[in-house]
């Protein structure tokens, strides 16, 4: 779980799946991935398309409208009908000319508009998110305008001046670049004849030869887009030239939008960060080869793709500082979960390693622990136990011939004979046994510190019951180890508390109290893991608990991992595990953390509101699962 996360601002990861699933539908690509960054634009190489975060920044519902619309313009537009021959070459043109910036931006909003109108004439339902986009920039491009011209940036103003052009919400210009509005009126007339990429290229090109000297350049950045490495035409010469350091050039700052310039240098700087800008807390250098972004700048997000990929387990002891000598000497792996060929581990996991580890004996402290644990939940224990059997013994005392709903017997006169006839009868006995099997798998996070004692109430409520009744269950502790995790190797460790094959077998629930507030949790790979031996199992019926009191948070995971974690709940409940998410809540638990646990488990979830109801409510739990089964 994180803690101190009421200041953090994300995005909400079920919308980035939504999102996903469109970007993928649209391209007709399994691999393209969708992420947020400071500017929307497609990234052919990577297969990536992005979201702008100004989208974010809306508190109404339209910002989603304005996020598809990123969606068909990238994963649709760019991808289907930007000729990129065609975009390298106008970028490599404007290189050398005067208003770079400028040049770009304004073929960057020519084509998109381009785009818009195709799109719309081949998918008509995406009319609606592009209204909402025009609706949007209408307001923020005319604020902008304002903010540029009370600067005297000319150039930026006529940008906003040209995007309210084309969408016919014209405004007036000043007297600097008020010569250039035949122009832009004859170039807004004409780009709906556009039918390319070139096309556009042309049509910006006497746009931007209108352009003074003395203007300047485009002091922000509002659009972007990447050359293309496959598509590029230039030769070898070029390409040397390409590739050659920018340390005498400055890079064009990214935009001013009511931010502070710092003068303050750090020690990290270097001559290629000596200009006025957004600079706030960013020290990344520049130097090196020569950009292809248009608007350079661009800050992106953090990437986390949902690619499918194998990792293969390997047997390796923790590092972490929680364990000692002779606590790893008993704790010795066991062994690793490897992935499967068709349970397949998310990218985001491709380093994590499954440690398993068994319990140890229990001392006589332990024992005695637990004996007082049992007698506390034991009244519980044995109301449920009863309650049980004694619905067995009345499925199997019940009737079976002479019902009201059945399969129809032979003896069919009644229906003239009987006012109200029995025509029906049960062909097999019901099952005395309970067909199923249950794996409990509790979250040992740092943040249980102040829940595990009734945890373990819980989870021994959960044991004593289905040994009595003879039911088999595993119940496994997970948590990551934090202090050995890196970029290479993320060892999740496995604590096997009660096993499968040991579950029916008298003095195993002192075990459960070797689980411990450990470290972090990588919830998706967890259940991925357990799931291989649940799997396993001849039970018809299998059934998963996820005993939780937060969000999945490990060493890069954040919230991909709440993304990671509700597919591989959905990859397990069609195998046809039912999993179940029990979220142990507290009075500083936020409403987000209870909703988010909702969306990952769906309706299948249990909020305990406190620790103290963890036995009230586990129990009413257990009893409707048993029902639900017994005799299916």
């Amino acid at each position: 779980m994180k803690f101190l996360n009421f200041m953090e601002k994300r995005i909400d990861p079920f919308l980035k799946i939504e999102l996903t699933d469109l970007a993928k539908t649209l391209a007709a690509s399994r691999d393209l991935k969708v992420d947020f960054a400071f500017h929307s634009y497609f990234r052919k190489e990577e297969d990536t398309v992005t979201v702008s975060h100004y989208w974010t920044r809306l508190l109404d519902e339209s910002k989603k409208d304005g996020m598809k619309s990123d969606i068909y313009l990238r994963a649709f537009g760019n991808l289907h009908f930007t000729d990129y021959q065609a975009v390298n070459r106008y970028l490599s043109e404007v290189g050398t000319m005067n208003a770079p910036s400028f040049r770009r931006q304004i073929f960057c909003l020519l084509e998109d508009m381009r785009l818009e109108k195709v799109s719309c004439k081949e998918r008509p339902g995406m009319v609606y998110a592009f209204q909402a986009r025009h609706d949007l920039f209408h307001r923020r491009f005319r604020e902008r305008f304002s903010y540029h011209k009370s600067k005297s940036e000319w150039l930026d103003a006529l940008f906003c001046a040209f995007y309210l052009q084309m969408i016919g919400k014209p405004i007036a210009l000043p007297q600097p670049i008020a010569h250039i509005k035949p122009v832009m009126r004859k170039a807004v007339s004409e780009y709906p004849n556009a039918e390319t990429t070139a096309d556009i290229g042309d049509l910006a090109h006497i746009i931007g030869n209108e352009i003074d000297q003395e203007l300047g350049d485009m002091k922000a950045s509002y659009l972007i887009m990447y050359e293309s490495l496959n598509d590029t035409e230039t030769d070898g010469a070029s390409m040397e030239e390409k590739n050659e350091l920018i340390s005498d050039s400055s890079k064009q700052i990214d935009d001013k939008e009511e931010k502070e310039t710092h003068q303050e240098k750090m020690p990290s700087w270097h001559q290629e960060q000596e200009q006025e800008g957004d600079n706030f807390l960013q020290f990344d250098l520049d130097e090196g080869q020569k950009t292809d972004l248009i608007g350079e700048g661009e800050r992106k997000s953090e990437s986390g793709d949902q690619a499918l990929a194998s990792v293969q387990g390997a047997s390796k002891d923790s590092e972490g500082s929680q364990f000692d000598e002779n606590h790893m000497e008993t704790h010795k792996s066991e062994g690793t979960v490897p992935a499967g060929e068709n349970f397949g581990y998310a990218e985001i996991n491709k380093n994590a390693k499954a440690v398993i580890k068994s319990a140890k004996k229990p001392g006589p402290n332990d024992l005695q622990a637990y004996k007082t644990l049992k007698a506390k939940i034991q009244p519980v224990q044995k109301s449920l136990q009863q309650s049980i059997q004694k619905t067995i013994e009345q499925k199997q005392t019940a009737p079976r011939t002479d019902l009201h709903f059945g399969r129809l017997n032979k003896k069919l006169l009644r229906i003239v004979t009987d006012d109200n006839p029995r025509l029906f009868y049960k062909k097999q006995e019901p099952s005395t046994e309970l067909d199923v099997v249950f794996s409990l798998l509790v979250d040992c996070s740092a943040s249980m510190y102040d829940k595990m004692e009734e945890t373990q109430a819980g989870i021994a409520l959960f044991h004593e019951s289905l040994l009595s009744l003879g039911v088999p269950h595993a119940v496994t502790g997970f948590w990551e180890d934090a202090m050995s995790a890196d970029d290479s190797e993320q060892p999740n460790i496995f604590l096997e508390a009660i096993k499968y094959e040991k579950s029916l077998l008298p003095g195993q629930g002192a075990n459960i109290l070797q689980l411990h507030p450990e470290e972090d949790n990588r919830d998706g790979f967890a259940i991925r893991t357990v799931a291989k031996e649940l799997l396993k199992r001849p039970e018809k019926h299998k059934i998963l608990l996820v005993f939780t009191d937060g969000e999945p948070s490990a060493f890069d995971y954040s919230d991909n991992g709440i993304v990671d974690t509700q597919e591989a709940v959905l990859d397990l409940r069609k195998k046809g595990v039912e999993v179940i998410g029990v979220f142990l809540s507290n009075e500083y638990t936020q409403d987000s953390e209870k909703e988010t646990m909702q969306n990952i488990y769906g309706r299948q979830s249990l909020i305990i509101p406190t620790v103290e109801d963890i036995p009230s409510y586990i129990t009413p739990l257990l009893k409707k699962l048993l029902y639900r089964y017994l005799g299916a």
